[in-house]
């Protein structure tokens, strides 16, 4: 997000970005077996970079207000669980993604409410929620599915649409749609505005709560659309595994993307450049021989070394701008 154009810092990530991703596509290239068909490389791309771009999308306009949503991957968890359900009890295909994106927006609106009602840090009321909707969603799947055990079967191809036909559109069509929006709306720039100054906001007549809270909304509505790719691709849904870790690809995803992690700053289009980078990190690391077990040490690394950096920057340049 930015008023109207982007800062330094965040063009020359954008550029290192774009520069990044080129030089792992020529990596790949390169490290490819021969035979291996570069083409399909890019026509994976898509289906497996949408959940994290989408979630990312939600989560670079909390981050922007200062705030952070730990929970995402257990209320993907739940909205899977209660998309599993329905299917077991054969509603049409639509009602079912529709319910999916429902669930993840609803959790999503309640955690902006309680950090909004309670006045509580939101790394904590997100925190709770990361044990608690998991826990809910195994609690939903043993009380609505007579003898489960441990895992919703999605047999019928219908179901499957969004994940595994229509995900690269589903993808284009809301990062794009999110671009212009970004571009042109105010509620991203009040995000902003929010995560550099809350007092400022104040002293401008805007409500801080609201504020934040509109982007837990927005954020639960992109997250809706990626947990329905995400459990759409998948043929068994495991409430108590599914998306391990996700909330850390995102938030990796997002900072990478130049998002300060402070809030004030950041752009959808550094959240989609990031996850990519992430992505085509691990598909070079794949066709270079890496074992899967370093690959996810190093990506781990790579995400929290992303992290940390950005905190060490950040929190720095903040420190500089007191003193002048």
């Amino acid at each position: 997000m930015t008023h109207g154009r982007l800062s330094p810092s965040l063009r020359q990530r954008l550029l290192f970005l774009l520069a990044g991703n080129f030089l792992l596509l020529v990596g790949i290239a390169i490290t490819m077996k021969q035979g291996g068909s570069f083409a399909e490389v890019l026509t994976r791309c898509g289906p497996n970079v949408a959940p994290v771009v989408l979630a990312g999308l939600g989560m670079t306009g909390i981050i922007c207000t200062g705030a952070i949503d730990l929970s995402i991957a257990s209320i993907i968890v739940v909205s899977g669980t209660v998309f599993g359900i329905l299917v077991q009890r054969q509603w049409p295909p639509l009602l079912c993604f529709v319910a999916c994106i429902g669930t993840a927006l609803l959790l999503s609106a309640a955690n902006g409410l309680l950090i909004r009602k309670l006045r509580l840090p939101a790394i904590i009321i997100t925190l709770a929620g990361l044990a608690l909707y998991r826990g809910v969603a195994l609690v939903l799947a043993d009380v609505s599915i007579p003898g489960f055990g441990g895992s919703i079967d999605i047999q019928r191809d219908e179901y499957h649409a969004p994940g595994k036909q229509f995900a690269t559109l589903i993808l284009l069509g809301t990062l794009g749609s999110a671009l212009i929006w970004e571009w042109f709306a105010v509620t991203p720039r009040r995000w902003l505005a929010l995560g550099s100054s809350e007092e400022s906001c104040r002293l401008a007549g805007l409500n801080p709560h609201a504020i934040r809270q509109s982007a837990f909304v927005v954020g639960g509505l992109f997250l809706g659309i990626a947990a329905v790719i995400y459990v759409t691709q998948i043929q068994f849904i495991e409430p108590a595994r599914l998306a391990l870790g996700f909330e850390l690809q995102v938030i990796g995803a997002v900072i990478l993307g130049g998002t300060n992690i402070f809030g004030g700053e950041g752009s959808y289009a550094g959240t989609a450049l990031g996850a990519l980078f992430l992505y085509f990190t691990g598909q070079w690391m794949t066709y270079a021989g890496v074992s899967p077990y370093f690959q996810e040490a190093i990506t781990g690394a790579l995400i929290i070394g992303v992290i940390g950096l950005d905190c060490a920057l950040h929190r720095k340049r903040k420190r500089m701008e007191e003193l002048a």
